[in-house]
């Protein structure tokens, strides 16, 4: 071959108006019929259309921007309350459901053409819609312009995909035995669309509607009963097509969303104070961090190694993915927390501090005057290394230094015992309620200050969202700092109550997704195996009763656990996952097999459950049938023959 030729077998196709996803005759290879050759080739409803086994560029592009908008929901719209979580759900669902919708269109009849990128600008500017909404979008706390918005976004996006099946009905106009099927395909996206439009004039500022819910209903609706139409007409099926590649491409999307955040994380901590002093606990926990993204992977690639299912699992699978993925996008926003709060933590136990308040050998001799001047160059010291944020949290440090001259000399051998003996009480009268309310604002400001260093900033979100809904901060420093202090806490237990139940349901529902995937026979070694995933899984959601116990729960929280305990758990499945079924050490006369009978290769490197083979369209024939004894496309999983693993 001459480098001419070689140069002209690579160059791209011309870009056209529109291009047909249909393959003709000439197109199937030389060993399809020319269905001309058997009559009228229009009465023939088994079309084939072009298959690949990768997204194209405009389904990665797509698959892009979703990944833009949950990256930008989740930084703006995180889940800080337990109201919240509805609202982070609700809003996951609709993006997740748009864009399933989208690739359930794509990975079928998607082409390169002007009309293919003109429509998938409808649908790009669908997701920039999302955007735009995601900052104000909350269900509990309506805004009318919001919610209205969304639902126009949602109606854009339904029609495009109403456009573009009609597209292909053009395609395949003379073919009029499959005119049906699109007909109802076309139905189910523009009745969508016309109850989206409907549901954006019952939003309104005067009053808060529940008509939202709609948007979840008929989405959920939109994508059932899309599965249904591919699995009751063969022209619109989804086996043989790239789908469950697809979810591949998006699991990895947003894993690697975690990423980014992990190291957004990683700067925060280098940017504070003492940064480079990193002790080993630092180091460890994001170790465990980056360890427990890239294990989830690798457990999930390993699960998930078939590329067609029949039908109906196909849709099992597919809709699995949804709870899989909300799962796993709450989990991942809780453990990429936990990095972040175990670096807190750690400053809060070695916070070098010489405050003579915890030192009973100086207090007796102390005066009020020399408390004073040791807490103001303590805090002085404490400036440098964290300096408060906002002024409020020094004007509430200098009111409590200022306050301390206002206790008696006679108050400090008091506390000195308090100190060293337990059962020691002091009097309840006006100085030690003084002096109390002296140590909460200290304490309070310096955790306020710590914090908001580490870009733990409740104090902002509470300033804005006051302003939002037209209030005042009416309260005392002292009072709104303590409040913010305690809310903070509030968000780290929120976080890891979230975070734990959220790592237990992704993995349990991993889990459920190898189940449906699976395409080779239980041995016992393998339902043992799954039962302990399931009770790792139960295992991890429960650390979360601790809530139900505040002492417990407090020391679990102030100690560098979090994120390793989670780390172990899913290392401990990447293990099991990787011991094979004949190992001796569980099953009595496990041994490796010998080799099969006119093969190179052993059965125990084959017959693995993650080694499965390619299962193709379980409907079988997918090209012309005209001719008997004639089928082509199709290869049979390999039947299942004594010794051997595969159904």
């Amino acid at each position: 071959m001459t480098e001419k030729d070689s140069h002209e077998l690579t160059t791209r196709e011309k870009l056209r108006l529109m291009k047909s996803p249909v393959v003709l005759g000439s197109e199937r290879g030389v060993e399809m019929p020319n269905l001309s050759e058997f009559g009228d080739r229009y009465t023939d409803t088994s079309i084939e259309f072009a298959r690949h086994e990768e997204a194209g560029t405009l389904e990665v592009f797509t698959d892009l921007f979703f990944a833009a908008n949950y990256a930008v929901f989740s930084k703006t719209q995180s889940v800080t309350s337990h109201e919240r979580v509805a609202s982070y759900v609700g809003y996951f669902c609709m993006l997740w459901i748009t864009w399933l919708v989208v690739g359930l269109y794509d990975v079928r009849f998607v082409t390169d053409s002007i009309f293919e990128r003109v429509v998938r600008a409808i649908h790009l500017g669908a997701f920039v819609g999302f955007a735009v909404v995601a900052p104000k979008f909350d269900p509990s706390n309506q805004q009318a312009a919001t919610m209205r918005a969304m639902s126009l976004i949602l109606m854009a996006s339904r029609l495009g995909l109403t456009i573009e099946y009609g597209s292909i009905l053009w395609h395949v106009r003379k073919f009029k035995k499959v005119h049906l099927a699109f007909y109802l395909q076309m139905s189910i996206h523009f009745i969508a669309a016309m109850i989206y439009l409907g549901v954006t004039f019952r939003f309104t500022d005067t009053r808060h509607s529940n008509v939202f819910v709609t948007w979840y209903i008929v989405g959920v609706l939109e994508a059932l009963l899309t599965f249904g139409l591919s699995i009751h007409y063969s022209v619109l099926r989804l086996t043989k097509t790239h789908l469950m590649n697809r979810m591949f491409l998006l699991s990895i999307i947003i894993l690697g969303d975690s990423i980014v955040v992990i190291a957004d994380k990683v700067v925060i901590i280098v940017d504070a104070p003492d940064s480079w002093e990193i002790d080993a606990m630092t180091i460890g926990i994001l170790t465990a961090g980056v360890a427990t993204t890239y294990m989830i992977f690798l457990i999930y690639f390993d699960w998930m190694k078939a590329s067609h299912l029949p039908p109906v699992r196909q849709m099992i699978w597919t809709m699995l993915h949804f709870p899989f993925h909300l799962a796993l996008v709450l989990f991942l926003q809780g453990f990429t927390q936990f990095i972040q709060w175990s670096k807190v933590i750690d400053v809060f136990n070695h916070l070098p501090a010489n405050w003579i308040l915890f030192d009973p050998t100086r207090l007796p001799r102390a005066t009020s005057q020399l408390v004073q001047q040791n807490m103001t160059d303590e805090i002085a010291s404490f400036f440098k290394l964290y300096p408060p944020k906002y002024s409020d949290t020094e004007f509430v440090f200098q009111q409590a230094l200022d306050n301390i001259t206002n206790i008696p000399d006679s108050f400090w051998p008091k506390w000195a015992d308090a100190l060293t003996d337990d059962n020691y009480e002091l009097p309840t009268d006006k100085t030690t309620n003084l002096f109390a309310n002296i140590m909460r604002a200290l304490i309070t400001a310096v955790e306020n200050s710590v914090f908001a260093n580490f870009d733990i900033d409740l104090e902002a979100e509470a300033v804005k969202e006051q302003r939002g809904k037209g209030e005042e901060v009416n309260q005392s420093a002292a009072a709104f700092s303590a409040q913010i202090d305690q809310a903070t806490w509030d968000r780290y237990c929120l976080v890891f109550t979230y975070g734990y139940v959220a790592a237990g349901a992704c993995l349990a529902l991993m889990v459920l997704l190898s189940i449906v995937a699976r395409v080779t026979a239980w041995k016992p070694w393998h339902v043992i195996r799954t039962v302990i995933y399931f009770l790792l899984a139960l295992g991890m959601a429960l650390t979360a009763l601790l809530n139900l116990n505040t002492d417990q729960l407090n020391r679990y929280l102030t100690t560098p656990w979090l994120l390793p305990t989670l780390c172990i758990a899913w290392a401990i499945v990447l293990f099991l996952t990787h011991i094979r079924r004949d190992t001796p050490l569980f099953f009595k006369g496990g041994s490796p097999r010998p080799l099969r009978r006119g093969t190179n290769q052993s059965e125990s490197n084959n017959d693995s459950e993650h080694a499965q083979p390619m299962v193709s369209n379980m409907e079988g024939s997918t090209s012309y049938s005209g001719a008997a004894g004639m089928h082509y496309g199709y290869q049979p999983a390999p039947q299942s023959q004594p010794g051997h693993d595969y159904v």
